[in-house]
């Protein structure tokens, strides 16, 4: 068995300089993200059917199971920061290593129809959240363990990212980065 060797880009650069592999700009808006992610599960469901879903096309990426699980727990972690940054004044957001989640967690070896299930929740929840948020409240910010700064607004569309960019990742075989750290 192969490790992924860890993926150590800051992804949320993508907010500023958008994303060439899966379109991505930084600039969506809001009301399109929250329906995004709401259906988010849906659109995994073939790729997560597929027979192969658990095996890993490439040595050096992530199979469709681990992806999802990973995406799962992405909006799980985005959601409690959105919860975090509605009730308290700019607090520290907790870091999230999707590295160490997926080994912790072992991706490779969790069942597909769990991984979609738990996604489907996961995507559910995280827009439900979405849906409360005040016209006021998507200014609220927050910051990374490493200084940089969100607002509800900018996190919001980097969970959009991670949607987006993890899908692209399953459905395109010629995209080469292993995306696995929010």
């Amino acid at each position: 068995m192969s490790t992924i060797e860890p993926d150590t880009r800051d992804w949320a650069a993508v907010l500023d300089e958008g994303c060439e592999e899966c379109g991505f700009t930084g600039n969506e808006d809001l009301l399109g993200v929250r329906t995004t992610i709401a259906e988010a599960a849906a659109a995994w469901t073939p790729s997560l059917g597929a027979p192969n879903a658990s095996e890993r096309i490439r040595e050096d990426r992530w199979s469709t199971v681990e992806y999802a699980a990973h995406l799962r727990d992405v909006l799980t972690e985005f959601r409690a920061r959105t919860l975090l940054m509605l009730a308290e004044e700019a607090p520290t957001l907790p870091n999230f290593d999707g590295d160490a989640v997926a080994v912790e967690s072992d991706y490779r070896s969790q069942n597909s129809a769990d991984v979609l299930a738990g996604l489907e929740t996961a995507a559910a929840a995280y827009a439900a959240t979405l849906a409360d948020i005040g016209e006021d409240q998507w200014r609220r910010t927050g910051l990374r363990a490493d200084g940089r700064e969100f607002t509800i607004a900018s996190l919001t569309r980097y969970g959009l990212h991670e949607v987006q960019h993890h899908l692209h990742d399953v459905t395109s075989p010629d995209v080469t980065s292993p995306d696995i750290t929010a």
